[in-house]
């Protein structure tokens, strides 16, 4: 009976361990870190295959960030990250997107409460002043303080 005991409770300690890890894996998977309450993410969404226009962009959208927006980096108001759009399915079903771009996504309590596809960034990388402006519009609309309606 002490046996059954102890391998009835191994067993729903394995459970609840299991059911924690997948929850957080889940939440992993669609790149939210429950630790930040509010940030801005900004995300190269790319797919397995890249080209040296989808490696410029990557690189230009980096340096702008560590150049304009070096102290909400600094603060962790502001993340970059790279991630394979074919290999986050979930990710890139939740942005709608098809094809490599850039993706500036406004998350409060874990949780992606909005976002923005930025395609033109296609159109703008021989245009390093334009594209600048471009992302960087982008970027203020989620910096700038939300005003609470009366």
């Amino acid at each position: 009976m002490k046996i059954f005991k102890n391998v009835l409770i191994a067993f729903v300690l394995i459970s609840i361990g299991f059911t924690i890890g997948k929850h957080s894996a889940e939440k992993k998977s669609l790149g939210v870190d429950m630790r930040k309450t509010s940030l801005i993410r900004v995300y190269y969404m790319h797919g397995t295959l890249r080209c040296a226009t989808c490696n410029n962009i990557e690189k230009m959208t980096k340096e702008l960030l560590n150049n304009k927006f070096t102290k909400e980096i600094a603060d962790g108001k502001i993340e970059f990250k790279t991630l394979n759009f074919q290999k986050n399915e979930a990710l890139a079903k939740l942005f709608k997107i098809t094809f490599s771009c850039v993706v500036v996504a406004k998350i409060q309590d874990g949780k992606i409460i909005a976002h923005q596809t930025l395609e033109k960034v296609w159109e703008l990388y021989q245009k390093p002043l334009a594209f600048n402006n471009y992302l960087s519009r982008s970027i203020q609309v989620y910096l700038a303080p939300q005003e609470e309606t009366k």
